[in-house]
């Protein structure tokens, strides 16, 4: 049996991911102790609840099926959070990534596509952001996803350990066609929040306009769960064919502020947006905008639906869906 272990397949990414590689003939088992994800989206795949921070729990999971790969999605990853509680970043992302590789190298499990984020970039010096740009992060968020490259990255180098580190920037927009899209309670994305605002006519909080942009707001870089969905596909089957070792950049390849953002999300929704500037959070860059060309190089990949219009009318779509489904 073709077992792929996906750690945080119950979250929205997670779900998207479970759902490409059964319909590619794998069968993925999701890992997931159910603290951010939701059971309802584990659809493709049996479900193993537990903790990574749990060698015992891993250990049982490692015994009962024969994995040929993981991908490693399962983290805490709200910005503020990290910054006023880094203790609990360091031990869940960290401590339970170092636990997931321990198990993957006694049970001679040798390919891992690992979630990180553009995060690690921290201020970037130039933009649109490669591969090689300087890692300093400045969120424990951030910093802990680096860490866990780092600890990959080295643990390769002694064992057999294959790798795909995917830095993600924005990740936005939904497969509402089977009932897959952003449920996080609580909400923390700019895109949905700024959805539910418009649709509930409250107000729309921007964190801070003083950033050295355009406009003030932030840039951010927007890529659609659809298209994240198939660049961990074609890393995962590219490391079954040979080795890479690789760490590859995936996002939209262009930047947006928050208030082009709204611009677009008045337009789709065709409501009205009301805004409020509040203060700016601790830890968040000015610009993250991805320089995509390793992925179309290495993996021939390039987004096919992160057309920000597309992204956001994608996430209305479910949205709407998901608030009719809640109220029922």
């Amino acid at each position: 049996m073709k077992y792929v272990l996906v750690t945080g397949g119950a979250g929205y990414i997670g779900s998207y991911i479970c759902k490409l590689f059964y319909d590619k003939g794998y069968i993925p088992v999701t890992f997931d102790n159910l603290s951010l994800g939701n059971k309802w989206s584990v659809k493709w795949g049996p479900l193993e609840v537990g903790e990574l921070c749990s060698e015992n729990d891993l250990q049982k999971l490692f015994e009962k099926y024969n994995f040929m790969g993981v991908i490693h999605l399962a983290a805490l990853s709200n910005v503020s959070e990290s910054v006023n509680n880094p203790s609990i970043y360091y031990k869940n992302n960290v401590i339970g990534s170092y636990n997931l590789i321990e198990k993957m190298i006694k049970f001679n499990v040798k390919n891992i596509v690992f979630s990180s984020t553009a995060a690690v970039y921290g201020n970037p010096i130039h933009s649109p952001i490669c591969e090689n740009h300087p890692t300093q992060p400045i969120n424990p968020y951030g910093d802990s996803k680096l860490t866990i490259e780092k600890l990959i990255c080295n643990y390769s180098k002694c064992h057999e350990l294959n790798f795909v580190i995917l830095r993600y920037f924005n990740v936005s927009g939904s497969d509402f066609s089977n009932n897959l899209g952003e449920a996080h309670l609580p909400e923390t994305h700019l895109i949905p929040l700024a959805l539910e605002a418009a649709h509930q006519n409250t107000i729309f909080k921007i964190y801070g306009d003083n950033y050295q942009t355009t406009d003030g707001t932030c840039i951010r870089d927007y890529i659609h769960v659809k298209d994240l969905g198939n660049v961990h596909l074609l890393s995962f089957e590219k490391l079954n064919s040979s080795k890479v070792n690789q760490i590859i950049n995936v996002g939209g390849g262009k930047g947006y502020t928050v208030y082009e953002i709204i611009k677009y999300v008045k337009k789709i929704t065709n409501l009205d947006l009301k805004t409020d500037v509040i203060k700016r959070r601790k830890g968040d860059p000015d610009i993250l905008v991805s320089d995509i060309s390793m992925s179309k190089n290495i993996l021939s990949w390039e987004p096919e639906y992160s057309d920000v219009e597309q992204v956001i009318s994608d996430s209305w779509e479910w949205y709407k869906y998901y608030k009719t489904l809640s109220q029922s």
